[in-house]
């Protein structure tokens, strides 16, 4: 019975750590479904520091956006939506693509929304590190 229980525990931790090492696509589909929804609530992850963003982004990113917003001109836009406000219709209409993989860093775009004059299109660079893949760097896509 106890060598069940111990292959049973050893089963179950394996499977939580497999889980939690997701790729580029899965974190930034989890972070963006996030953050929109908190919006769409209206929480300000950004203003109120929420500790879930440590989770999804890089302390770099984290330290250049709070740069930007004690600047005298301000941030006038949404630094991961590359917008000033968020459309109703984007908060459950995520897309990713697939990420271009180059060892630590990743690459890829995000479409929020569907109707095309009403979407935004991003390019996402997120780099692992010891906790996993974090969004590193957002730029609005042109197309």
């Amino acid at each position: 019975m106890k060598k069940w229980i111990l292959a049973l525990s050893i089963a179950l931790l394996t499977s939580q750590a497999g889980a939690a090492e997701q790729d580029p696509q899965g974190v930034s589909q989890e972070f963006y479904s996030w953050y929109l929804s908190a919006l769409s609530k209206d929480e300000s992850p950004i203003d109120e520091h929420d500790p879930v963003l440590n989770h999804y982004v890089t302390p770099q990113l984290l330290q250049k956006i709070n740069v930007l917003i004690k600047s005298p001109d301000g941030m006038d836009d949404d630094y991961f939506l590359q917008d000033q406000d968020y459309s109703d219709s984007w908060v459950d209409r995520v897309s990713v693509s697939r990420f271009t993989v180059n060892g630590e860093n990743a690459s890829g775009e995000i479409v929020l929304g569907k109707d095309p004059d009403d979407r935004q299109l991003l390019l996402v660079t997120m780099r692992k590190d010891r906790d996993g893949w974090k969004i590193d760097d957002v730029e609005k896509e042109n197309r």
